[in-house]
């Protein structure tokens, strides 16, 4: 039974060979090439091609890209990720790791986020779902848990110089009266990403102006954002007013549904945000309350950028073939 299995898969990853490198078949069925070397870890054509199925899988968009951008995607996404796995090695053991990845319930809350957000009611039907990817429910896990360690490990670094300006979040509360009144709620989707002058700035916004008007605004995030939600086409999910920061919600402010912000200046990082949703909610809450959901959403896009400039570090030093 495992044999016929395995030798299924092979079919499969020869098939997709052919289709996502436009390879020989003869030259396919004698070669798995090495694609890329991160420190001691490979990128082969096969983890490119299961990268690809993820990918695709969680936004079904992808399937629209032309065979090279499909290709520089998933192997971007690979670098990332074995970069960042590369660093959790450093503090954790592979059994470690392991016991995160079936035992962490935050793991577990954002599986459950992804399958709703694809409109699924069950992990069950998530799993049949990504069945036909040829993607296991563990390979999400594995992704998901390497987000989550490395989060924790830019949080254990940082922590000390985050810094919250709680008088200045109160005195929003009292102004703009957020405690008892109509706030407005999005639903937001972003694309994030670096410029080192204002050339390249100008640049990079061309291009990613012109993607989201060629291939829309989910495939554009896979292309170009090196956040994580780049994954799932660039999805933030639902945001409050409150929660913002001045500077994104005067952007947000200034645009409909359906379209995006321009960049936001983000210190180390350029930020375009795409309005999904905007509705009207009626909420009482609690000073206290609001104050602690901006400190966390504030804490959130702080660590953001510690996390970027982190990575970027790793990066510096790391051997890539």
């Amino acid at each position: 039974m495992i044999i016929k299995i395995f030798k299924k898969k092979i079919i499969f990853f020869k098939i997709f060979l052919v289709l996502i490198f436009g390879l020989n078949y003869s030259v396919v069925a004698e070669s798995i090439k090495i694609i890329k070397k991160i420190n001691n870890e490979i990128i082969t054509n096969i983890d490119i091609i299961n990268e690809y199925n993820y990918l695709t899988a969680l936004n079904n968009d992808l399937k629209n890209l032309n065979l090279d951008d499909a290709k520089k995607i998933s192997e971007e996404s690979l670098i990332r990720e074995k970069i960042k796995f590369d660093e959790i090695k450093k503090f954790i053991s592979l059994q470690d790791f392991e016991n995160e990845a079936n035992n962490n319930n935050l793991i577990n809350n954002i599986i459950q986020n992804i399958y709703a957000n694809l409109n699924f009611s069950t992990l069950e039907e998530f799993e049949n779902y990504l069945n036909k990817f040829d993607i296991k429910i563990y390979d999400v896990k594995k992704k998901i848990t390497i987000e989550v360690l490395w989060n924790k490990i830019i949080s254990s670094k940082y922590k000390n110089q985050v810094n919250i300006n709680e008088k200045e979040l109160i005195e929003k509360i009292k102004k703009n009266n957020l405690t008892s009144r109509d706030i407005v709620e999005y639903d937001l989707s972003e694309i994030v990403f670096q410029a080192k002058n204002q050339d390249e700035l100008e640049n990079k916004v061309s291009q990613i102006k012109k993607s989201i008007t060629d291939i829309g605004f989910k495939v554009t995030a896979n292309k170009f954002s090196i956040s994580n939600t780049s994954n799932v086409g660039g999805r933030i999910g639902k945001v409050k007013e409150n929660q913002l920061s001045e500077k994104i919600f005067k952007e947000l402010n200034k645009i409909q549904t359906g379209n995006f912000t321009k960049p936001i200046n983000m210190g180390n990082r350029f930020l375009i945000l795409f309005v999904n949703e905007k509705n009207m909610i009626s909420q009482e809450l609690d000073e206290k309350e609001i104050l602690k959901t901006m400190i966390e959403y504030e804490k959130k896009s702080q660590f953001e950028n510690y996390s970027q400039i982190y990575f970027d570090k790793i990066k510096l030093n790391t051997q890539i073939q």
